[in-house]
């Protein structure tokens, strides 16, 4: 069953049948509205960043999970190197410019502080911009990558978290 909750119901006509139901609230501020321990999972791809207070949200995430909930998450990965390369050219990160709505930050040591103060990290993901992959660096940089999945996890974890525009978390409740 799917349920779903936005500050507007943006649900187009042909997806509204996947829906079981769906809900409107302002999630920096409204609770969710079902009762405690609802869900096995949440999922919010970049919503977060988005919010006026992201911390209500994944408070209400943590209540409205049942003990063994998963709570599955995407960010803007700030720490990327082109993310920090744009940042010392602009001063600015590209995703928080002046023209998008991303208001939120969370820097490796915020997330650690709030997010991980209720739940606890069981694996990370990494999505990587086809854009980075122009040119001759952009060449080697996709072998090197597509080289680093087959020999380990922690090169090839290295080379996504560095590379990687987005990254997606996956949670488990603490109890």
């Amino acid at each position: 069953n799917i349920y779903g909750v936005d500050i507007d119901d943006y649900l187009s006509p042909d997806n509204r049948p996947l829906i079981k139901e769906f809900k409107t609230a302002d999630l920096s501020f409204d609770k969710i509205p079902w009762p405690d321990a609802s869900f096995n999972v949440v999922t919010a791809w970049c919503v977060l960043p988005h919010l006026e207070n992201p911390h209500n949200f994944v408070r209400e995430a943590y209540r409205v999970l049942d003990s063994n909930g998963l709570y599955i998450i995407s960010l803007v990965n700030i720490i990327s190197w082109p993310n920090r390369k744009y940042f010392l050219t602009h001063r600015e990160f590209p995703s928080y410019h002046a023209n998008n709505n991303h208001i939120a930050f969370f820097t490796p040591s915020v997330f650690k502080k709030t997010v991980l103060k209720y739940f606890e990290l069981i694996g990370t993901e990494y999505f990587i911009t086809p854009r980075i992959f122009y040119g001759f660096k952009g060449n080697i940089r996709k072998y090197l990558l597509k080289i680093s999945y087959a020999i380990s996890d922690s090169i090839g974890g290295f080379l996504t978290a560095r590379w990687g525009a987005k990254v997606v978390y996956i949670l488990k409740k603490k109890n």
